[in-house]
């Protein structure tokens, strides 16, 4: 194909992608509607025999702070109805106050710590939201501190550390991004990275040594048998690639703590060290248990992680990008951008996607191909993004109440399909997405930090 033809082929993907933006926002502007469509068929869903609500208001990725997120970003948009926008993210955000008045913070995106996310990006104006940001602030650096303390205190008891404490949901890299952002309270700030700078001194487990940022057994880690003794994780949302990003972010803007520098060199060097290798280049695997971790040539050669934000080579080498920025290290910046180009090399109906949501569907593979093409349009991978594209905005449903249905293939033998407008897995993630491609440049609310993509 020509390069006009090409050009006109984005061109009209673009234009296709922005009228389903218009469509899923104008379904997610009542926010009594979507509470009633949400949960239009049940309060609960039911995976793996756990049930967890299709519906918290105060939850970043399936409440009113989701709502907020695309509306302050379509609220900068000059394209589109700025005002109507920004009013709709307003009601949308008095109704996540309310819901998390009497919450705790539950790191970046659960209780309070989502208002925190939701106003940040909302915020667009001077003084703007000044009140409600001096007490997010605050709750948001008391969080800080308690994760720190908790994180020095299993150090000190020499164990592992994890997810909930030092990951970007839950734990240290998204409270710290937040800090960062703010810059009001950095005491917090530099206690938060001072806590995942430690991440670089080494522990020993059953007689094995393994990096500081290994993660001790949990439900949540406790993916297998073999992974009885924790694991070495490896994506972005949840494993190390956090914490390195913002500790790359911070020198950047020139918030330095002691061994701040030692732990980016140490993290990237330990990702560059565990990249494997098929026939279409580099990748890394989700994640290693410890009898593979100690004997890797004694095991079957992990798969590839899925292409998306919480896994696979698009997120992970972002963080190494950042790390290569932050300390003139080029040739991480390098490594990252050969990654992806591998992971485009194969073929993506081989890929294991099968949603279209944020976390990891793909809208996730949209949104971190376009942010890669904005900074490395040398890498070459227009195509793919543009293919990707095509599969996300061809699972539009019209019928469905926000255009997009969130599928869990856990839940029994046929999978659940639900009516989800949240952020991770709903609607508003996946508009967020689309809106970035049609745009064709980085979001003007910045609201793709709370991923650690910037």
């Amino acid at each position: 194909m020509s390069t006009t033809h090409e050009a006109t082929a984005r061109s009209a993907l673009r234009g296709t992608a922005a009228d389903v933006v218009t469509e899923v926002a104008a379904r997610l502007q009542d926010p009594e509607a979507v509470v009633t469509a949400t949960v239009a068929n049940g309060t609960h869903a039911e995976v793996d025999d756990v049930r967890s609500p299709v519906w918290e208001p105060g939850s970043l990725n399936r409440g009113y702070p989701a709502l907020v997120l695309l509306h302050a970003e379509l609220g900068r948009d000059p394209d589109r109805d700025t005002e109507h926008h920004r009013l709709t993210a307003h009601r949308c955000l008095a109704l996540a106050a309310q819901a998390t008045k009497d919450v705790p913070v539950q790191g970046a995106f659960s209780g309070a710590g989502a208002l925190a996310s939701a106003v940040r990006v909302a915020a667009a104006r001077e003084g703007e939201y000044a009140s409600l940001l001096e007490r997010t602030d605050a709750r948001m650096a008391d969080y800080a501190h308690h994760l720190a303390a908790l994180h020095a205190s299993t150090r000190d008891a020499g164990l592992p550390t994890y997810p909930a404490v030092v990951d970007v949901l839950s734990g240290l890299s998204g409270v710290a991004r937040y800090l960062l952002h703010r810059r009001t309270r950095d005491e917090a700030l530099r206690a938060a990275l001072s806590s995942l700078a430690a991440l670089r001194a080494p522990l020993t487990v059953r007689g094995v040594e393994v990096p500081g940022w290994w993660f001790g057994p949990t439900k949540r880690t406790l993916v297998a048998e073999d992974f009885a003794e924790g694991q070495a994780n490896f994506g972005l949302g949840h494993g190390i690639p956090g914490p390195l990003g913002v500790l790359a972010l911070a020198w950047d803007e020139g918030v330095r703590v002691a061994g701040q520098d030692e732990a980016i060199t140490a993290m990237a060097e330990w990702l560059l060290r565990w990249r494997l290798r098929d026939e279409d280049g580099p990748y890394w695997t989700p994640y290693l248990p410890l009898p593979t971790y100690a004997d890797l040539d004694g095991h079957p050669t992990p798969d590839p992680a899925r292409p998306s934000w919480c896994y696979g080579a698009a997120g992970t080498g972002r963080a190494l990008v950042m790390a290569g920025r932050a300390l003139g290290r080029p040739e991480w910046t390098a490594a990252g951008v050969e990654a992806v180009r591998a992971m485009v090399r194969r073929p993506m109906d081989g890929w294991g996607i099968d949603d279209h949501a944020l976390c990891h569907g793909w809208s996730s593979t949209l949104l971190l191909l376009t942010r890669w093409e904005l900074e490395h349009p040398e890498a070459g991978l227009s195509a793919a993004t543009d293919t990707v594209a095509g599969r996300l905005l061809a699972g539009f449903e019209p019928e469905a109440p926000f255009g997009y249905r969130y599928f869990q293939p856990a839940a029994g033998p046929r999978g659940l399909h639900l009516d989800m407008p949240g952020f991770l897995d709903g609607a508003a993630g996946i508009a967020l997405a689309l809106q970035t491609y049609a745009t064709g440049r980085a979001p003007a609310s910045g609201w793709d930090s709370l991923l650690l993509l910037s």
